[in-house]
């Protein structure tokens, strides 16, 4: 893809049509509203230095939406490797200001029994399902997003929604 206008007509686009669906999935995956706010805008950063290397602007919302995903995922390493330095919950409370308790303690008022049972789920099982029932791609385009097997998004999915059930009719 050439540089200029058409890089930026596409990266407005993309920014115009999957913000917020970027966003909800975002949330989804990680369960914190600001958390969620920052991985999406170092996906839409990401998209914009790659933006070059995109090959197929039909897949760009595949693309997106993958940077997304190995953005949480590298997130998610980094934050239990802090967690295994951190044990001392002394330590923890030195390092929360008053805005984070806050914030902290919004969060848990905000979140409702489908989210905990979202957190049930182990990340392959909850991806395709955020992807189908939450973005409301086909089981199709989130086996091509994945890169997997159309019947492995299915079973997956299928599982998924065994889970949440079984946790649901628990509480």
């Amino acid at each position: 893809m050439p540089p200029g206008k058409d890089r930026k007509k596409l990266y407005e686009f993309l920014v115009k049509t999957c913000a917020d669906g970027l966003y909800r999935y975002a949330y989804r995956l990680c369960g914190r509203h600001d958390t969620a706010q920052d991985l999406v805008q170092e996906a839409f950063s990401e998209a914009w230095k790659s933006l070059g290397s995109l090959r197929d602007e039909s897949k760009a919302r595949s693309w997106l939406y993958s940077i997304l995903r190995y953005r949480n995922a590298h997130l998610q390493r980094d934050r239990k490797r802090s967690r295994e330095i951190a044990h001392d919950p002394q330590d923890m409370d030195e390092l929360v200001d008053e805005d984070s308790r806050r914030e902290v303690l919004d969060r848990i008022a905000d979140h409702d029994s489908v989210q905990k049972a979202l957190e049930q789920l182990d990340g392959r099982f909850k991806e395709p399902f955020l992807m189908v029932f939450l973005e409301g791609l086909t089981c199709a385009e989130a086996a091509e997003q994945l890169g997997v097997p159309l019947g492995t998004v299915l079973s997956r999915i299928h599982r998924a929604r065994a889970v949440m059930k079984d946790y649901l009719n628990r509480k």
